[in-house]
């Protein structure tokens, strides 16, 4: 009868050199073979499977076989495997004329004379066979030396009928045999489990791959004759535990090399573990969500199997329920910060906090061995492409992005009309290629089930950009949180779902981005905005100075507009220098435009361009400065009649009255009567402009030299009395915001010069010990000296662009006269400190700021 497949030559003792075996067993080889010559194969291929199967694992375990109680084993009798006595049959060529001598006619061996007997001391009068199994040891060509082979005339035609057969594996190292005691350990871990340490093969089997997670075939089974016992019972194969490793067996120390795939507190022993590690999809709040998996890994001492994740968790709370919008669970439990999953012995994922004392797991991210090529910079340059590729592929084409591992080849052919090539990469697996980009890609599940997700980190990145887009286009740069469904589908024209972004309400996925430097959540107020940095005093005295600028540009273009994209040449022709927003603490344009949201509105035309027009108010501002400087360059009185003809000839713009709400030019220039005086005659109206007060000139030096000998700031009562007592003169806070405000200003009850007037308290005490007056080029090279800066004298240090701009801005102090090389600065005769008592020290550049 057939025996089983194995090779259980520790249950046979040695048989002497001298043993005699019955020649009628060669009858089956052939008239070619000699006696000697199979004995002598058939003795190797006995040592060889001898000493592959010496055990590795404890010292118990290679105590010797006479000692273990065989008494209910049966002992099969030792066999050649089919394939190999295929070979040994006789072969006649088909051609006639040659003669063809098998390859396993071997002269000049060495005979060792090994016995080939049963196990019952009976003749063998017949060699049966049974299905091959798959084993390490060599074939029986690797044992015939290429000098001993008898090479026979073979015709060409023939050749290729016997080509010399492909090299054998290599030996077993000591690796594979470190892995199969492992894998014994595994085994008897399972039998253990079953009533009288006996299970049905195929049970075992089925067993051993869902809780451990890794293949096993059943010739592997056979070779494990020192610790199982696989006899035929009822028409089923039936593995069991050998009484004598029972005895033998500690479970304590099994359990130390071995590692649970489920949780051993709150799963029963005989616990299945799907082979595809399919876990429900949850919807349920994070944060509540948050808080419960660190109770639970507290209870298990921070490490627990995520294949029983839902048992250990609906036993502590609420049951995990199945949702078909939900997120998977392996990803939810990832997106908390301080929880990571790791990969532990085989493929067994664990939840632990990232900062588990003891052994952590550190896997590779992918499996090295199946890469060709080193991981140069090349080949890290694709990878990262590659990344973006599978995250458009993602965020586009999977469902919540979410897709199947087994689609994605089909799914990137199809969206990039191109085959993913994996050794492009370096890599000859799609899923070692999948795992190699793990900051951007997350594998779900195991087996035939993965799903590839989109990690959480680049989750939470995509959604403030998109949020970020969305909100740069909102007047004040924010929205309220119930809005952002909405404003998402109008602005990507596509619905917007929470799960596409790994989370299961709003309100969780909102706080995952509250601490971003960019965003800026207000959830008391249900309110998202976007960050922006606090601006100093002087970037904020910059931009009312560009304030200007904007309406002196605006005002003479037709319909006071401009496009965006032009909007900095024509400054830069306009001015002669460039716009620099990092002066008024901005980035960018657009946000030191939307900045000025009450002097200019940035509209879209019909071709979706944008363009930046001013205000309605600030065009009635621009037409009377228009008019201003058309009745200050006419010689003489401008006439009322000629004033829209003028107009009209140097703007190239029609005004009119209606477009302002008035009814006629005479009510729109009423408005200006601050600026311009009006002479009715007979004939006609005609206009001139005003001249400046004297009293408020003479009233702004005195109030900006009696803070110049106060360290540049007083509270206003200090002030005030000080203006009473030096000047006669009275002063209140009305007249330091509205006349005065180009020279101090009032913050908190506390009135202090302004940047510019701060610079010319400087000049006032650089050019006092010089008679009030010095060459342009040495004030600046000893303004530099006296400051002791490392640069030259900047005029942004004191919100202004440019120094010809700055100057023009003190000079009630001090004026500039003359041309290039020959420019003076002179003090103006009030700001002479000669007379006065002796000066502060020297202040660097913008001190009170």
């Amino acid at each position: 009868m057939p025996f089983s497949m194995s090779y259980d030559f520790q249950l046979q003792q040695p048989k002497s050199a001298s043993a005699e075996m019955d020649p009628s067993v060669l009858w089956c080889l052939g008239p070619d073979f000699d006696k000697q010559t199979v004995l002598s194969l058939l003795c190797d291929n006995n040592s060889m499977d001898t000493a592959f199967m010496q055990p590795t694992t404890p010292t118990w375990w290679m105590s010797s076989p006479s000692q273990w109680n065989t008494s209910s084993m049966h002992e099969p009798p030792i066999y050649t495997p089919r394939s190999v006595m295929s070979e040994l049959g006789p072969q006649s060529p088909t051609n006639g004329a040659a003669t063809k001598r098998p390859f396993s006619d071997v002269t000049n061996r060495t005979t060792n004379g090994r016995s080939f007997t049963n196990n019952n001391n009976h003749p063998i009068n017949k060699l049966e066979f049974s299905t091959p199994v798959r084993s390490a040891t060599p074939d029986l060509y690797s044992r015939v030396p290429s000098s001993s082979i008898k090479r026979s005339r073979i015709t060409p035609a023939l050749a290729s009928t016997y080509e010399t057969p492909p090299p054998p594996a290599p030996f077993p190292s000591n690796t594979t045999n470190i892995d199969s005691a492992e894998r014994a350990l595994e085994i008897a871990l399972l039998l253990k489990e079953h009533p009288d340490c006996t299970c049905v093969l195929v049970t075992l089997i089925q067993e051993y791959q869902s809780r451990f997670q890794k293949p096993l075939h059943v010739s592997e089974l056979y070779t494990m004759k020192h610790v199982i016992d696989i006899q035929d019972y009822g028409g089923n194969r039936v593995a069991r535990l050998l009484p004598a490793f029972r005895v033998r067996f500690d479970e304590n120390s099994i359990q130390n090399h071995l590692e649970q795939p489920y949780c051993i507190i709150h799963c029963p022993k005989n616990f299945i573990v799907n082979p595809d590690l399919d876990l429900p999809f949850v919807q349920i709040s994070f944060s509540s969500f948050a808080d419960n998996v660190r109770q639970l890994l507290t209870l298990h001492n921070g490490s627990m199997p995520l294949a029983s994740f839902p048992q250990c968790y609906t036993q502590s709370f609420e049951p995990l329920l199945d949702h078909n919008e939900g997120v998977p669970l392996e990803h939810y439990i990832s997106c908390i910060k301080d929880i990571q999953i790791l990969t532990g012995q085989g493929v067994i994922k664990k939840v632990q906090f990232s900062n588990t004392p003891g052994v952590s797991f550190m896997p590779t991210p992918f499996d090295t061995s199946n890469m060709h090529v080193e991981m140069c910079a090349e080949v890290q340059q694709r990878l990262q492409q590659f990344s973006r590729e599978v995250l458009d592929l993602l965020k586009n084409q999977g469902s919540h992005c979410r897709l199947p591992v087994s689609k994605f080849v089909s799914a990137y052919h199809q969206y990039f009309s191109r085959q993913c090539r994996v050794a492009d990469y370096g890599f000859s697996k799609i899923i070692d290629l999948l795992l190699a980009i793990p900051k951007s890609i997350q594998i779900l599940g195991d087996g035939n089930k993965r799903i590839m997700t989109i990690t959480h980190r680049c989750q939470m990145k995509r959604f403030t950009n998109d949020t970020i887009r969305i909100l740069k286009n909102k007047p004040q740069r924010s929205m309220s949180i119930s809005e952002i469904p909405i404003e998402y589908e109008m602005a990507y024209k596509k619905s917007f779902s929470v799960a596409d972004f790994g989370m299961c309400y709003l309100e969780d996925l909102v706080n995952e981005v509250k601490d971003n430097k960019e965003l800026v959540v207000e959830a008391d107020k249900d309110i998202i905005k976007l960050y922006r940095k606090e601006r100093t005093d002087l970037e904020v005295y910059a931009t009312r100075n560009f304030e200007k600028d904007v309406i002196d540009m605006l005002r003479i273009l037709p319909d006071f507009s401009i496009p965006f994209q032009k909007f900095i040449p024509s400054y830069h022709h306009h001015f002669g220098y460039q716009c620099k927003v990092q002066t008024y603490g901005f980035s960018r344009l657009i946000d030191l435009l939307e900045e000025l949201s009450h002097v200019v509105k940035i509209n879209e035309d019909k071709n979706g361009e944008k363009i930046v027009q001013l205000t309605p108010a600030m065009m009635a501002h621009a037409i009377l400065l228009n008019i201003e400087q058309l009745v200050r360059k006419s010689h003489g009185p401008l006439k009322l009649k000629d004033l829209q003809a003028q107009y009209l000839q140097v703007y190239r713009n029609e005004l009119n009255p209606e477009d302002f709400g008035v009814a006629s030019i005479e009510a729109l220039l009423l408005t200006m009567t601050d600026k311009l005086e009006f002479h009715y005659t007979e004939a006609d109206i005609t206009l001139s402009t005003k001249e400046s007060n004297p009293g408020t000139i003479q009233l702004a030096k005195n109030v900006v030299l009696t803070l110049m000998l106060s360290q540049c700031q007083l509270s206003f009562w200090q002030l005030k009395q000080d203006m009473l007592v030096r000047f006669k003169q009275d002063v209140t806070l009305n007249m330091c915001r509205n006349e005065l405000r180009d020279y101090v200003e009032v913050i908190d009850q506390t009135v202090r010069l302004t940047p510019p007037m701060f610079f010319a308290y400087n000049v006032v005490l650089l050019l006092s010990p010089c008679d009030g007056r010095m060459a342009y080029d040495d004030f600046i090279v000893e303004y530099q000296r006296r400051t002791g800066s490392t640069h030259l004298l900047y005029p942004t240090d004191y919100g202004f662009p440019t120094m010809p701009r700055l100057f023009d801005a003190i000079q009630l102090v001090a004026q500039v006269r003359g041309r290039r090389n020959f420019k003076i600065i002179i003090l103006n005769p009030e700001f002479r400190l000669g007379g006065y008592t002796q000066p502060s020290p020297f202040t660097p550049s913008m001190t009170p700021f």
